[in-house]
């Protein structure tokens, strides 16, 4: 046993001396540690991000467009009217064309069924559908408003060949 622990001390200590020699002939690079590189390159970071940031200077005619865009609806009936009057608060997460948001993570209801329109808000009242977004809109719905909302919902217009193109995987 105790030739066993020699041998061991004796390779540990040929390996330790051979990394040791190995290290000190081990070209030094201190370039990546250049602090005036390391500033330029920074600097240059920040005016690209800067360029990509800016606003845009037809930023404003891209909002009006937006907001001139308004589905064609026949207020017709005053169950449509209440439910457009309504819907209202759905506007900034669903669009006025009950398009959806990604980035608000709202689903496409315009044109869905309004029965399953109604079934959805009537879950999320009750607590059966949990939406935290959708809370503080759907606990001030009367149930006659949310058969208003589903009547308006299911009259906006429904684009099926855009929807598939919005919602088909990228490659």
């Amino acid at each position: 046993m105790t030739r066993l622990m020699v041998f061991l001390g004796v390779m540990t200590g040929l390996v330790l001396i051979l990394v040791l020699f190995t290290f000190k002939t081990n070209p030094v690079d201190n370039e990546k540690f250049d602090l005036k590189k390391v500033e330029t390159a920074y600097n240059e970071q920040q005016k690209a991000i800067a360029e990509v940031t800016a606003p845009k200077e037809n930023a404003g005619a891209e909002e009006t467009a937006e907001i001139e865009y308004a589905p064609v609806v026949d207020l017709s009936t005053p169950q449509l009217q209440a439910g457009a009057k309504t819907y209202g608060q759905c506007i900034a997460c669903h669009g006025k064309g009950g398009e959806g948001k990604a980035s608000q993570k709202a689903p496409h209801i315009g044109g869905q069924y309004d029965w399953y329109v109604e079934k959805q808000l009537v879950d999320m009242k009750s607590g059966a559908r949990i939406n935290v977004a959708m809370n503080p809109i759907v606990k001030g719905l009367s149930p006659d408003d949310m058969k208003n909302v589903a009547a308006y919902v299911a009259a906006l217009p429904w684009d099926k060949e855009k929807w598939i193109l919005d919602n088909t995987p990228k490659k």
